[in-house]
């Protein structure tokens, strides 16, 4: 039998509170009516509120490992596209990322750091513009630079955006382009044409698998982490997971 959060919470609160009534006096063993027993837990657990804590906790590891379990299936039906053509071997780190996100700009620097202390790290950046019109445009341009001139001059762009002074626009997208020395009317000819369309499809398909609503958006082999984290819970994604292990948010 499968218990519910609230049921299971129910049988560890009771068998806690029924620990402590065990030290109680022997005339006090068996109450005759349930307001009687009702009032005996409430004076257990004023004398020993820590078992409220106890029991939160570990609904919380609970909810926390089933929800972990559950990431891990979603993982598992698109790992193939997700971590096509990746070396299972060393470290994954997928974002799911929008120009506009001021949760993805604060996490920029700190997937640079991360990329830094693990030269290893295989990072792949979904463009998935889920805040308008700007942060679309910002993509497919991205993607387009991508398909024209590689990931490199792809990975440049990526960073300056995320770095931008105010919203990431056809404006900021085109001085940006500029800046790196790129020609912003080749590569909005190439926008026009529907080069990189594929690959937004694909991060919006993938998104859309993996429940990524919002963004930034972390996947790796080892769970998903929504939102923002410190470099530390990042890296402990990035590897799958040990038997009976799981790291998700």
């Amino acid at each position: 039998m499968i218990l519910s959060n609230t049921t299971w919470g129910k049988a560890v609160l009771a068998a806690a509170v029924g620990f402590t009534l065990l030290g109680a006096p022997a005339a006090a063993e068996t109450p005759q009516t349930d307001f009687e027993f009702d009032q005996r837990v409430r004076e257990a657990l004023l004398r020993n509120p820590d078992i409220i804590l106890e029991v939160f906790a570990l609904l919380e590891a609970k909810e926390e490992a089933a929800k972990a379990v559950k990431d891990q299936e979603l993982i598992a039906k698109v790992a193939d596209e997700l971590f096509e053509g990746l070396d299972p071997a060393k470290p994954i780190l997928v974002e799911f990322q929008d120009y506009n996100c001021g949760y993805c700009r604060r996490a920029h620097p700190v997937v640079a750091s991360l990329k830094e202390t693990m030269p290893d790290l295989q990072l792949v950046l979904m463009e998935t513009p889920v805040l308008g019109k700007e942060s679309t445009f910002t993509a497919k341009a991205a993607l387009a630079l991508k398909a024209l001139k590689g990931v490199d001059a792809y990975r440049e762009f990526s960073d300056a955006m995320m770095s931008v002074q105010g919203k990431a626009s056809a404006a900021t997208t085109i001085r940006t382009l500029v800046e790196l020395g790129h020609d912003p009317e080749e590569i909005t000819a190439a926008v026009n044409e529907g080069i990189g369309a594929d690959d937004l499809e694909k991060a919006k398909r993938l998104a859309a698998a993996l429940g990524a609503t919002g963004t930034p958006y972390f996947v790796g082999p080892g769970g998903i982490i929504r939102g923002a984290a410190p470099a530390n819970r990042l890296q402990a994604i990035t590897n799958a997971p040990e038997t009976g292990e799981t790291a998700s948010n």
